[in-house]
């Protein structure tokens, strides 16, 4: 069976909710970077208790609002399209993520910066499986071929990063132009994918 998204409220109001959700995570990626170049420049330590209250609440607000328009926007999609699938891929890795996050805490409760990066690869690997999973699944349903095509893009983009440890400079200055451009292309493919999303196909 074919839902069409002229004829369903709730498809329409999926499709809103992710693109809103896309939205808000380029805002927050653009101030994160800013933020970065800012410090880069100043050639300062970062200091987050020197951090201003209203620009943190903010922040927290922005990422907060990624994050409910993104679990409901998907919770509504698996829900048109009776696929529980979509929206596992999606709540599994934040549900993982809390609770390793809560395990390291109780575990290591004074846990160094580095302990906390290396521990949060494991949920890193769940976030790129379980968004491969998505992705190849909304390809299937909507057929179209935009949503895998991104996320393979994203994934090789990310494998340069394995790269990147010792080379030259001038090498490094291309392999971040490229990392830079697929990670925009690919991102690109996914959100012109929800963009023209017409119809989704149901069991």
């Amino acid at each position: 069976m074919t839902i069409y998204l002229h004829e369903n409220a709730e498809l329409q109001v999926a499709r809103k909710a992710i693109l809103s959700a896309h939205a808000l995570l380029v805002l927050l990626l653009g101030l994160t970077a800013f933020g970065a170049l800012t410090l880069l420049q100043k050639g300062t330590t970062p200091d987050f208790k020197t951090l201003s209250p209203s620009a943190v609440g903010f922040y927290f607000l922005l990422w907060l609002g990624m994050f409910v328009c993104q679990i409901l926007g998907y919770y509504k999609l698996a829900k048109v399209g009776r696929n529980l699938l979509i929206f596992r891929c999606v709540a599994f890795p934040y549900i993982a993520d809390a609770l390793l996050s809560l395990f390291l805490l109780l575990a290591v409760p004074k846990a160094s910066i580095t302990q906390i990066f290396n521990f949060k690869i494991i949920t890193f690997f769940l976030y790129a499986y379980y968004s491969y999973k998505l992705f190849y699944e909304l390809s299937r349903v909507t057929e179209d071929n935009y949503f895998r095509q991104g996320i393979l893009l994203l994934g090789f983009c990310l494998t340069l990063l394995l790269f990147i440890v010792g080379i030259s400079r001038g090498a490094l200055i291309l392999f971040s132009f490229l990392f830079l451009v697929g990670m925009l292309v690919g991102w690109g493919m996914i959100f012109v994918g929800f963009f023209r999303l017409k119809h989704i196909n149901t069991p």
